[in-house]
C-alpha cells in the first residue's frame, strides 16, 4: 500500500471575512478581509506589482509570516494563490477552520501544522496501475543478462584499451621526433676573391675531382705585385752591381803592376789587404750573385702567386649533384661564404631524436617502421637501425639514430624523401620473435 501526501483542497471551501495582510517588498501591506483557501478578494491589489509579497496571518497577538505567489483570477478582485506549499496550505488552513468552529487554535497546533505540511491520505494501487508497472519492468533474468551484457562489453573496451596501451610500451620505442637528412654540405670559399667561374650549372652531377667553382685569389694578386716589383727592383741592382764590376775589372792591368803581394799571386786572385783590387772583386762578384739568387727566387715566387691568382680551383668533394649557386660570376667573396649547395650521391636517410632513457631498448639493425605524408596521401617504408650516437650533455641529452631503407638506391630515396621532411618512426624491438625463435632453439 503506497500513502500519498494530499493538500486540503480548496474548490469546495466558503469564503470568510476575517482580517489577513499581504506585504509588498517596499514595505507596505495591504490588509485583506474577504478570502478563502482558494483566493484573495480585495480591491486594493489591483494594478499592483504581485512579485515579492508576504501573507500574515494573524495568531494571538503575533503574526505567522511566508511569501506566497498570487495571479488575477476570473472572478472580480479575485487573486488566486499559486505554488503554496503543504506547511503554508495546512497554516492556512488552520486559521481557517479556527474562524470557521468559532475556537481558538492553541500553540501546539500551531506548531504542528507547521511541522506537518500535508494530510496523509491512504491511498490504494489500482488494478491499471499494477498491469501498467508489471508491463515496465521485464522479469529478473533479462534484466541480468542485459546488466552482464552491459558490463561485460564496457569491460571489454576497457580492458582492450589499456592492452593496446600495454602493448605499445612492450613493442615499440618512444621516437621524440624524426625528419629526413641527405648527406649535402656548402662549399665555401677558402680565400677572399671574385667569383670567376661556375663550370658545373645547378642541378648537374658532377664527379669526384670535378671544379665547381673558379675564384681569383685578391691576396694571390696583391703578393703577386709585389713579388714583381721586388724582381724588378733586384733586377736594376743587379745591372748597377754587374757594372761597377765591369768598371772595378777594366783596372786590373793597373792593379798588376802596384801589386805588392807578387805577380804570381795576383792572378791567382789572392787579395793580400783589405781593400785591394781582389778584396773589392770579390764583393762585387758576391753581391751580384746573391743579387742573381734573389732574382731567381723572387721568380718562383712570381710564377706561384701567377698560378694562384689566376684560378683558385674549387672541386667536389665527391660524386654527387650540385643544388644551388649560393653566388654568381664575379661576385668578391671572403673566406668561409658558402659558394654551392652540393649533395653526395648516397641514399637519403631518416634521422630520429629518442630520449636518453631507451639507450637499453635501442641497437644497431633494429626494424623501424618509417611513415610519411605527401600530397594528402600516406606511405609507408620499412627501414633498419644503422647509427645510433649521443646528442647534448646533462638533462638535455638525447639519442640520435640514423635508420636507412635496405636496398634503397640514391635516386629512388631522393624521390620518396625530401630532405628536411618529418616522418613517423615506429622502432620495432619484436622482443615476442626472438623469444619464440629462442625457444625453438
Amino acid at each position: 500500500m503506497e500513502v500519498r501526501h494530499e493538500p486540503p483542497s480548496a474548490e469546495t471551501m466558503f469564503r470568510l471575512r476575517a482580517p489577513l495582510h499581504v506585504g509588498f517588498p517596499d514595505g507596505q501591506a495591504v490588509k485583506v478581509s474577504d478570502w478563502s483557501l482558494k483566493a484573495l478578494y480585495t480591491p486594493d491589489l489591483d494594478g499592483r506589482d504581485l512579485d515579492g509579497l508576504m501573507l500574515s496571518i494573524p495568531f494571538q497577538g503575533a503574526g505567522v509570516y511566508f511569501p506566497i505567489e498570487l495571479e488575477k483570477g476570473e472572478a472580480e478582485n479575485e487573486y488566486l494563490f499559486r505554488n503554496l506549499t503543504g506547511r503554508q496550505r495546512e497554516t492556512l488552513a488552520l486559521f481557517y477552520r479556527n474562524l470557521m468552529s468559532g475556537r481558538m487554535s492553541s500553540t501546539a497546533d500551531m506548531i504542528t501544522a507547521l511541522d506537518s505540511p500535508v494530510d496523509l491520505v491512504p491511498m490504494g494501487e489500482t488494478d491499471a496501475e499494477r498491469q501498467a508497472g508489471e508491463a515496465r519492468v521485464g522479469s529478473r533474468r533479462s534484466r541480468a543478462l542485459v546488466n552482464l551484457a552491459y558490463y561485460g562489453a564496457l569491460f571489454a573496451l576497457v580492458a582492450g584499451f589499456l592492452g593496446m596501451v600495454a602493448w605499445n610500451r612492450f613493442s615499440t620505442v618512444p621516437v621524440l621526433s624524426a625528419h629526413v637528412a641527405a648527406a649535402t654540405s656548402q662549399i665555401v670559399a677558402p680565400v677572399t676573391g671574385y667569383v670567376r667561374e661556375l663550370p658545373v650549372p645547378a642541378g648537374t652531377k658532377a664527379q669526384d675531382g670535378d671544379v665547381i667553382v673558379r675564384l681569383d685569389d685578391q691576396d694571390a694578386l696583391r703578393l703577386l705585385a709585389e713579388a714583381e716589383t721586388a724582381e724588378a727592383e733586384t733586377a736594376q741592382m743587379l745591372i748597377a752591381t754587374e757594372a761597377r764590376l765591369a768598371a772595378h775589372a777594366a783596372q786590373a792591368t793597373e792593379a798588376r803592376a802596384a801589386f805588392r803581394g807578387g805577380i804570381e799571386r795576383f792572378d791567382q786572385g789572392v787579395s793580400v789587404n783589405t781593400g785591394d783590387y781582389h778584396d773589392v772583386r770579390l764583393k762585387l762578384e758576391a753581391e751580384a750573385n746573391a743579387q742573381r739568387a734573389e732574382i731567381e727566387r723572387l721568380k718562383g715566387r712570381i710564377a706561384s702567386f701567377r698560378e694562384r691568382a689566376e684560378a683558385t680551383a674549387l672541386i667536389a668533394p665527391g660524386p654527387g649533384t650540385v643544388l644551388e649557386h649560393l653566388i654568381r660570376p664575379f661576385d668578391m667573396v671572403r673566406p668561409g661564404d658558402p659558394l654551392v649547395l652540393f649533395e653526395l650521391d648516397e641514399p637519403r636517410s631518416i634521422v630520429a631524436h629518442l630520449p636518453a632513457s631507451s639507450v637499453l631498448k635501442i641497437w644497431p639493425g633494429m626494424r623501424a617502421d618509417i611513415a610519411y605524408m605527401r600530397d594528402g596521401e600516406r606511405f609507408g617504408v620499412q627501414g633498419a637501425v644503422q647509427r645510433i650516437v649521443v646528442d647534448g650533455r646533462g638533462a638535455s641529452q638525447l639519442l640520435v639514430a640514423t635508420i636507412t631503407v635496405p636496398g634503397l638506391g640514391v635516386e629512388d630515396s631522393r624521390r620518396l624523401f625530401v630532405e628536411g621532411m618529418p616522418v613517423f618512426v615506429a622502432l620495432k624491438p619484436e622482443h615476442l620473435s626472438h623469444w619464440l625463435q629462442g625457444w625453438r632453439q
